[in-house]
């Protein structure tokens, strides 16, 4: 993630507030930073992945969903549980969480395991993590 694509999501996410309502899905705003958090905390290591990946997954899922141009359909794909351990709590100190935790992903130094893709570099950690924010910050129309 460039520093330019870091600043922008992050102005993004810091314009969503506890009672941004969502266009698609399930989740509410705090249930929402508590799973893109949880995303950039299995990157860093801080939870482990139950490993689901296959062949296919590793390699085309993997490349579809971060190299490829095309983005995740509006509340069609479904998460996995490692992704939603943690509970919205005092919103801002989960934001400032999220937002230490982007930082940290955005080193490109993760080479944790994704429960779905398997291993990945600091690089597609990086890059999945903007995808995935970008996202979800669509989903609140942020």
């Amino acid at each position: 993630m460039s520093p330019s694509d870091r600043t922008i999501i992050i102005e993004r996410l810091r314009a969503l507030t506890p009672d941004t309502t969502a266009r698609w899905g399930s989740f509410d705003a705090p249930r929402m930073l508590c799973h893109i958090t949880d995303q950039l905390r299995i990157a860093v290591g801080d939870i482990g992945s139950n490993r689901q990946d296959t062949l296919l997954r590793r390699t085309l899922l993997k490349w579809i969903v971060i190299h490829s141009p095309v983005k995740a359909p509006p509340g069609k794909v479904h998460t996995v549980p490692e992704m939603l351990t943690s509970s919205p709590g005092d919103w801002n100190e989960d934001m400032a969480t999220c937002l230490t935790l982007i930082e940290e992903v955005a080193k490109g130094e993760c080479n944790s395991i994704h429960p779905v893709f398997g291993p990945l570099t600091g690089s597609e950690w990086a890059k999945l993590g903007w995808r995935h924010l970008d996202h979800h910050l669509r989903q609140f129309a942020v």
